[in-house]
């Protein structure tokens, strides 16, 4: 559905109607996210063993997921 066919719906429902180019940006940048997501989801096991099963506290071991995580995003953004 898009946002003219959920403007319509929410026009007959008598709620305000949605910002299209705000919606749409707030739209790209949730299938974005869905996108890192399910790549991120692809790419853990071969990145899992930077931050699990080793003796490193647990700050530690957060600090490498998320930079596991930035390293996949910026791998993305170049691509």
């Amino acid at each position: 559905m898009d946002i003219n066919e959920r403007n319509a719906i929410r026009a007959a429902a008598g709620l305000p109607l949605l910002d299209a180019p705000g919606e749409a940006a707030r739209l790209a940048k949730a299938r974005d996210h869905a996108d890192f997501e399910r790549e991120f989801a692809r790419r853990r096991p071969d990145l899992c063993h930077q931050w699990t099963g080793n003796r490193d506290g647990w700050m530690t071991n957060m600090g490498r997921w998320s930079r596991a995580r930035q390293q996949v995003r910026g791998e993305m953004q170049e691509s």
